[in-house]
This record gives C-alpha cells, sequence and structure tokens, in this order.
C-alpha cells in the first residue's frame, strides 16, 4: 500500500493554478421570489441560491449547475479578485447575468454577463479518465454572503475511466456546485455538482466535459440569440434592481436597495418582478405603504408570480392586508427567522439517483412581521421622498460676450441654482430656482412650470425627458421687459456621471421667438444674431 501511493507523482499546482486560471472561476448569488409566508402575519424571507461557475470564452460565457440558478429571477456574478473589503468598489465589480440556457436534466447551465476580456477555461479533450487521477475542484464553499474568497480543493478520480457522473474522492460543500474540477493541464474535465449522502464523507460527484460540449452544441444548433441587450431600459432596470438585492443582502442598506428598486421600476414599469422584489425591500424596511403597492401592481402585471409560490391565504394577506390591530405579544410571534440552508446536491445511496436540496439562504437579519397597525395607514416623510437634485451654474452669459472675453449680464443673474425635490405623492417634484429672483414650482416626471417673484423670467415651462444618465429639457419662458412678456425658447442637458452623484449641466436659454422669426426672415448675416443666454454648471444627483 505505501509502494503505491509512492509511485503517485502529484502535478506541480502551484504552477497550474495561476492567476488567469484562477480568475476564470466566480461566485454566483441565484435571487429567487422572496419567500412570502402567513403566520398569523405575513413573513418575508430571502430566497438566495449559493454557486459557483467559470468562463468558457472571454466575451462573458459562464458554465454552473442547472439547480443553482434554475428558479432564480435575478443572477449576480461576483469575480474572484473582487475586492470585498472595499464596499464601493466591490458594487461596481459586479456582474448581472442572463440565463442563457438551462438543461437540468444534465445539471447544466449557460449564463451570459455583459462584457468582454474575460479569462477564460480550456476543456479537456478527454473522453476518459485515469483512476487515481490527481485533480483540483476550485469554487466558493460555503453559506457565507460575505466569503468570497476563492478556494481548491485537491482529490483523486475515484470512478473507472469514462463513467457519469465522475466520482471524486474529495470533500465538497456547499457553493462549490457548478465550479471546474481541473487536470494536470489546468483543463477542465468535469463540473461539480453533488456531494456523497450523510452516510460516506469525502465523495463529491462532477458532470463530465463531454457532457458539458453536448450542451453547447444544443445551444449553437437551436442558434439561441444570446442576450445582447445592453444599453437598454429592460437591461439597466434587471442591474438596477441585482444592485439592491446585493446592497441589502450583503450590506444591509435597505434605504439604498430601495432607491435601485424604484429605479428598475421607473426604468421598466412592466417589470413585474421588479415590483415584486420592490415590494419586499420595501417590507424589510418597514415601509409597509410602498410595500403592498408594489405587490398589488406586481400581481396585476403577472398573477402568476403568486399563484406558484404562495397559498391562498398568504397571496390575500398581501394583498389585502388585515385592518384589525394585534397585541404586541401576537407581533412578535408572528417574526420567526429561518436557519441556513444548502444549494447543494447530495446523492441518495439506496436509490443510486442525485437528489437536488437547493433552497434559500437566509437574511442574517431577522424577518418582519406584518401588519397594518405598525403604520396606521401612513407612511412616513422619508417614505415619500423619491430622491433630490441640485445643481449650480457657475458660468453664465451671452454667448457673444462669453466669446469676446466679456459678460454684461447683472451680477445677480450670472449664476443660477436650481433644487428639486422628487417625492413619492403622485411622482411630484417640488422646484426652488434662484437667480435674479426666486422661483417655486412644481414637476412631474414629463414636465414642470417654475414661477418667478422678480428677475428676468416671469415663469418657464419644460418638457422632460429621462433615460438612464441623461436628463433633457426642452420649453419655454417669459421674459420681464418692461410691461412686455415676450416668449423665448430654452433648454438644458444634465449629463450623471457613470454612477456618481456628480452631474455636469449645459443650458440655453432666452433665444426670444421674435429674433429667432427674424434670423430665419433676414439675409444679412449682421441681422440673424439671436441674443441667447448659455450656462455651463455642476450639481448632484440622488
Amino acid at each position: 500500500m505505501f509502494f503505491l501511493i509512492g509511485q503517485i507523482t502529484l502535478p506541480n499546482w502551484d504552477a497550474i493554478l495561476t492567476d488567469n486560471r484562477k480568475k476564470a472561476v466566480v461566485r454566483i448569488l441565484a435571487f429567487g421570489l422572496p419567500k412570502l409566508r402567513a403566520v398569523g402575519d405575513v413573513v418575508a424571507d430571502w430566497n438566495v441560491s449559493l454557486g459557483s461557475g467559470f468562463f468558457i470564452d472571454t466575451t462573458g460565457t459562464i458554465i454552473t449547475n442547472s439547480h443553482v440558478v434554475r428558479k432564480a429571477k435575478v443572477i449576480a456574478v461576483v469575480l474572484s479578485d473582487a475586492r470585498t473589503g472595499n464596499f464601493r468598489e466591490f458594487m461596481e465589480s459586479l456582474y448581472f447575468a442572463e440565463l442563457l440556457y438551462d438543461d437540468p436534466d444534465n445539471d447544466i447551465a449557460v449564463l451570459k454577463v455583459i462584457g468582454e476580456g474575460f479569462k477564460p477555461l480550456k476543456f479537456s479533450d478527454r473522453n476518459a479518465l485515469n483512476q487515481g487521477e490527481p485533480v483540483a475542484a476550485l469554487g466558493f464553499p460555503g453559506t457565507s454572503y460575505h466569503d468570497n474568497k476563492l478556494k481548491v480543493v485537491f482529490g483523486f478520480i475515484a470512478s473507472d475511466k469514462d463513467d457519469n457522473p465522475i466520482l471524486l474522492n474529495m470533500s465538497v460543500n456547499p457553493g462549490n456546485s457548478g465550479g471546474p474540477v481541473l487536470d494536470r493541464n489546468g483543463e477542465v474535465v468535469g463540473v461539480v455538482f453533488a456531494k456523497e449522502g450523510s452516510s460516506r464523507e469525502g465523495l463529491a460527484y462532477a458532470i463530465p466535459t463531454f457532457v458539458v460540449k453536448k450542451v453547447l452544441r444544443k445551444i449553437e444548433l437551436r442558434e439561441i440569440k444570446r442576450g445582447n441587450y445592453a444599453g437598454t431600459d429592460v437591461y439597466e432596470a434587471y442591474e438596477e434592481l441585482g444592485r439592491g438585492l446585493m446592497k441589502a443582502l450583503i450590506f444591509n442598506d435597505y434605504e439604498e436597495a430601495i432607491d435601485h428598486a424604484q429605479k428598475a421600476v421607473e426604468l421598466d414599469p412592466d417589470y413585474a418582478e421588479g415590483h415584486f422584489f420592490y415590494g419586499f425591500l420595501a417590507y424589510r424596511y418597514k415601509a409597509y405603504e410602498i410595500a403592498q403597492r408594489e405587490y398589488k401592481t406586481a400581481y396585476k402585471l403577472k398573477p402568476s408570480l403568486f399563484d406558484d409560490n404562495y397559498n391562498k391565504e398568504t397571496v390575500e394577506k398581501i394583498l389585502n392586508p388585515d385592518t384589525t390591530d394585534k397585541s404586541e405579544g401576537e407581533e412578535e410571534s408572528s417574526s420567526t427567522t429561518s436557519s441556513s440552508s444548502s444549494d447543494e446536491t447530495s446523492v441518495d445511496t439506496t436509490s443510486g439517483k442525485a437528489s437536488y436540496s437547493s433552497s434559500s439562504t437566509p437574511s442574517t437579519s431577522s424577518d418582519y412581521g406584518i401588519s397594518t397597525s405598525d403604520y396606521g395607514g401612513r407612511s412616513s416623510w422619508k417614505d415619500r421622498i423619491d430622491g433630490w437634485n441640485v445643481g449650480v451654474y457657475f458660468l453664465k452669459g451671452n454667448v457673444d460676450e462669453l466669446v469676446e472675453g466679456k459678460n454684461s449680464l447683472p451680477a445677480s443673474e450670472k449664476y443660477e441654482i436650481d433644487f428639486i425635490l422628487h417625492t413619492n405623492v403622485w411622482s411630484t417634484s417640488l422646484y426652488l430656482v434662484k437667480n435674479g429672483g426666486w422661483g417655486f414650482g412644481l414637476g412631474s416626471p414629463f414636465a414642470s412650470i417654475v414661477l418667478f417673484s422678480g428677475g428676468s423670467e416671469a415663469f418657464r415651462f419644460d418638457v422632460i425627458y429621462k433615460r438612464r444618465n441623461l436628463r433633457l429639457t426642452v420649453g419655454t419662458s417669459a421674459l420681464r421687459e418692461g410691461k412686455a412678456y415676450p416668449l423665448a425658447l430654452r433648454g438644458s442637458l444634465w449629463y450623471r456621471y457613470r454612477r456618481t452623484p456628480w452631474m455636469l449641466m449645459l443650458s440655453l436659454e432666452r433665444a426670444k421667438l421674435t429674433e429667432i422669426s427674424s434670423a430665419f426672415a433676414n439675409r444679412e448675416k449682421e441681422k440673424r444674431k439671436v441674443n441667447s443666454v448659455i450656462g455651463v454648471g455642476m450639481g448632484l444627483w440622488f
């Protein structure tokens, strides 16, 4: 026995497990619809499956297990080199994947993230493996949301030649599902999908590479379109929701999470799952009035979201909460905490079949019982505020004068401060503007009107268009010139830099309609000028 072990030549794993191969392995957090159950009251639980995966090309195609992502509505992908210690860098390093193809029979799923330059792993061309051959399994074992460190487990091939599935002499744990098994050449020979039942430890199962290749050929033969919808509102909504869910799950920041969910449903109002998760996050934050509204919207858009997951009693409580007050003791008894459960697959050794136990992994914070007595039908002022932005034009003047280095505008009109407060009350925005005078106004997501108490303007009316990081306004203003109030065109463009709160602004104002008409009517160049005012500035956008 000692002699046989002595003859095994172990590979140089340090040389095989290069940084590029490690970067190819990713962690997957798959968010299923939240669990809602009625226990005297409604209790909301997370429903998250943890697993691993790996890139197979540079353009973002990922292999993982079907049981990891099968019931997912949002799939987050964390790179193995993500800086988890820095909140902002971690959130910016996230990717959100589309389920490109699901093959439950072979327990293989193919995901797609938008990007390029990823480090892929190469499949082995061998159809048969040698018994006793050393291998390494890479993945993210464990059920902690905060542990994003890549782990490597070493072992040997225990099955004979071309067995399917491959039996591995190694110990894997929840979270390893979907991770690659590498041989001494650093090539993928299998995908971890199961561990032996509780009666036998130190054994695991992997799906052979030739099975994965068959699944990929199905995709090619069926000409399944890859999800290349970057830049669309649909994808932006999906990504916004995903970032919100990650902030709530990992950083327990429900206030920020709700902001992301709200942006998601604004980008795609027909996003039923987005409304559902928005309602869930609002419940967890105890913003019950918002939660009820969003669940009802989700139900109108897609009743099937409730049909397959929750009993009739629970759905009725969600959509039509009981108005009777409960005693403090009853409320406490309705709130429960759940225990950790694995996303891993186990094997029933009596039948020889793999049985899946992929289920939710709980939140680290306690669940909240839901009762209208908690909010009395009212929401707090924080629940009514949807965001705000403020900007300052620090350069403002007539175009010709600015080109010549002059500016004859009155000092009080060489700047402008705009403050806008967006609320959830009928989606109304409140405007406060300071330039030559004070301006006060109201707005909707599509238009605004501001009245001025003094200065060169009497009022302004704008039509608003928003698309991702851009905000464009086009409208008219009535100018004060003695007893006359000539109309002038105006417009502004606000651009938010990536995901920062900083924005740049450019405005064009006071282009009188009479001057524009005269400019078109005159052929002489000197008489075709329009005495407009431009403004350039910076601001904050929340």
